[in-house]
């Protein structure tokens, strides 16, 4: 099989042992590789009656068909099980440097089943597998593990993903790292591994997989760097990273302030965005295997009480996780608070919206000094910014309340209106009330509130169009064509954690068309858009109904209605009215002349890029009928976003049941009808 090697390593961390475990080929074809073959394993495992953090629950490891090529933005892997912080279907994204070593060692992914009874690592070469002590590596960080392991094992093109020492002590929102900064983040995966006293894996191999068409492969290669080379957002995320769009979205009201309270907050901009992190604190700048955009920062701050060696910079959710929502415009401790939540292992989503939770609650009333042990909870504070963060690593003092995530505090506690979270997994830091389709992505995502299961954000944003597969645009702030789009959005999001491709570098390099190529060089599938389509979406009703088995039913499907209605503080804005025709007309049509793109290039990077804030203030003040932000407080009341309307709809067109579980003609469509049986006995 072209672009697999058409076998699986698995592990059984109780026994000790290791085996090869071939799948069907066929399953190759339906599910990709990634998460929705792992999805189909998982299934089959019968794991969704497994406790998340008991040795039943199978952890997988898992390349796509890209993953590991030298085709720009697929150095990525999935990490893929059973989430100890949502109790449902858990993935988690990884990028930086592992995923090529990864795919040399000659196994299309790894299961590891059980659980060791003292640490251990693996060792997985494209000659052997072991299973090592890892005694001398417990309590240790992610960067002093990658380190040690590189040492030890005598290579420096070894490549390592392990967890730090919130994954040990079972933190829910526990993260694995590699690379020093490339995390596979959301759903508490280092809490699997920690539950299996799995420290780490350490891959170092030289097979290789065919190609069905080098020619194809090597012109693709090419054809993205080119199309990259022209692309906006491209450019965005090089000079800035995905901090980029910090500036742009306080204009609308995107980032979310003080626990989603207030719609706008400069001064907080001014100090975290990715111009600022540019001007200060870069660096240089760093890119996962083989990519051409470049996104992350290297940063670096020589003095202060957050003083932190040359390491990993903020990407936008840290930015906004860790300080608008915190209302902490304070770059130094955020950069901090964030290179900790790398060294120890921790989602930064989660945790940053853990606090906000927690500090509202204080400010409420709700909790109280002898909860937190004698630490008052303040919006704005540096200090006990970076001091939570270690406390929920080590579970210490009121730390190891908030390791359990938002979900179970407010049930404790109290305010559950403002522990923003769907099915327990934190909101990631994009506001529906900006961009409406996002109220749907949160509400219907597989793993829960997540912005990168599915494309709607950029095509909020008037990056992405779905007209290649039939879907029309829609307008900002109308809820009208919504929930189509995010169907669309979500088989493109299905289709790139299967892949396995970055979602950054296909927004660059163009449609579904490039997918469609691309995975036709590798695999010589000669998959059809309308083909890949129904992948994508066999894939999202398969996860779909493992949630529905592990408990979820339409009663879930809701966003907190706190990011839905009109901010409690401060002004809302109309300036999502401005900014999706600007994008459009930015990002529609490529640039080639090589003059023009690198005019447009020196434009972006010394006038628009760090003005975007400015320049949408600007254009809404000239446009009628936008007028920038709205402070009439009849106009405000009547901004709810229109969530009813758009669920009934993506009710009717996914064909979801009253219980919200698929039927079963439509799963029958896609070949799931093994799936409908198991469904039709809960």
């Amino acid at each position: 099989m072209d672009g697999y090697y058409g076998k699986i390593l698995k592990v059984d961390l109780t026994k000790g042992t290791t085996e090869v475990f071939e799948p069907d080929p066929q399953l190759y074809r339906d599910y990709l590789g990634g998460s929705g073959l792992a999805a189909k394993l998982f299934f089959d495992m019968g794991a969704w009656k497994e406790d998340p953090l008991g040795p039943g629950n199978p952890l997988f490891v898992m390349h796509g068909p890209l993953s590991g090529t030298t085709l720009p933005g697929c150095s990525r892997l999935e990490v893929c099980a059973k989430s100890p912080l949502t109790g449902i279907w858990g993935e988690s994204s990884m990028g930086g440097h592992v995923s090529p070593q990864f795919r040399g060692t000659g196994y299309d992914g790894i299961i590891a089943t059980g659980a060791s009874k003292k640490p251990v690592y693996l060792w997985v070469t494209d000659e052997d597998v072991e299973i090592r002590d890892a005694s001398h590596l417990w309590s240790k960080d992610t960067f002093e593990t990658e380190e040690a392991l590189s040492e030890e094992l005598g290579d420096k093109r070894v490549r390592v993903m392990s967890i730090g020492q919130a994954g040990e002590n079972l933190v829910k929102y526990a993260a694995i790292v590699n690379d020093k900064g490339s995390l596979a983040g959301r759903t508490g995966m280092g809490a699997v591994m920690g539950s299996k006293k799995l420290k780490a894996i350490a891959f170092r191999g030289k097979s290789k997989t065919t190609i069905t068409d080098e020619k194809a492969y090597k012109e693709l290669i090419s054809r993205a760097k080119e199309e990259t080379k022209s692309s906006l957002v491209a450019e965005g995320f090089h000079l800035y990273g995905s901090n980029v769009g910090m500036e742009m979205g306080m204009a609308i009201g995107d980032v979310p302030v003080k626990n989603w309270r207030e719609a706008q907050w400069e001064r907080g901009m001014d100090a975290l965005s990715g111009v600022t992190v540019a001007e200060t604190i870069l660096t240089k700048r760093h890119s996962c295997y083989g990519c051409a955009v470049g996104c992350k920062r290297i940063v670096k701050i020589d003095y202060g009480p957050y003083a932190m060696e040359e390491g990993p910079g903020l990407e936008y959710e840290g930015a906004a996780g860790l300080g608008t929502l915190q209302r902490c415009d304070n770059l130094d401790a955020v950069s901090k608070a964030n290179e900790l939540t790398d060294r120890y292992g921790m989602d930064c989503i989660s945790a940053g919206s853990t606090i906000a939770y927690a500090t509202e609650a204080f400010q409420e009333g709700l909790i109280t000094l002898k909860d937190t042990g004698g630490m008052e909870l303040s919006w704005g504070n540096p200090e006990n910014l970076v001091k939570l963060i270690k406390m929920i690593a080590f579970r210490e003092g009121f730390g190891d309340e908030l390791a359990e995530g938002s979900r179970a505090l407010s049930k404790k506690y109290g305010g559950e209106d403002f522990a923003i979270h769907v099915k327990g997994l934190e909101v990631p830091m994009h506001d529906p009330r900006a961009f409406w389709a996002m109220a749907l992505t949160y509400a219907t995502g597989v793993r829960g509130a997540c912005h990168v299961n599915d494309d709607n954000l950029m095509a909020e944003y008037g990056n992405v169009s779905f007209k290649p597969v039939g879907v029309k645009g829609t307008k900002p702030l109308k809820p009208e064509g919504k929930a189509a789009q995010t169907v669309a959005a979500q088989a493109y999001g299905m289709l790139a954690g299967s892949a396995v491709v970055c979602l950054y570098a296909w927004w660059s390099m163009g449609n579904i068309e490039i997918l469609r190529d691309m995975l036709n060089a590798v695999t010589g599938y000669g998959y059809s858009v309308d083909d890949l389509m129904k992948v994508g979406n066999r894939i999202w009703y398969l996860k779909r109904s493992i949630d529905n088995l592990c408990g979820i039913t339409k009663d879930d499907d809701i966003v907190p209605e706190r990011i839905i209605r009109p901010h409690v503080e401060g002004k809302t804005s109309n300036l999502t009215k401005v900014l999706y025709p600007m994008m459009n007309a930015l990002t529609a049509h490529k640039i080639r002349n090589e003059k023009i793109v690198e005019m447009n290039k020196k434009f972006s990077e010394k006038y628009l890029l760090p003005n975007m804030f400015k320049t949408l203030k600007f254009i809404g003040k000239i446009i009628p009928g936008v007028g920038g932000t709205v402070r009439d407080v009849e106009k405000i009341r009547g901004r709810f976003v229109d969530f009813g309307y758009m669920i009934d709809e993506f009710y009717r067109l996914r064909d979801l049941d009253d219980r919200g579980f698929p039927r079963r003609a439509r799963l029958e469509q896609l070949g799931l009808s093994d799936v409908a049986d198991v469904l039709e006995k809960v």
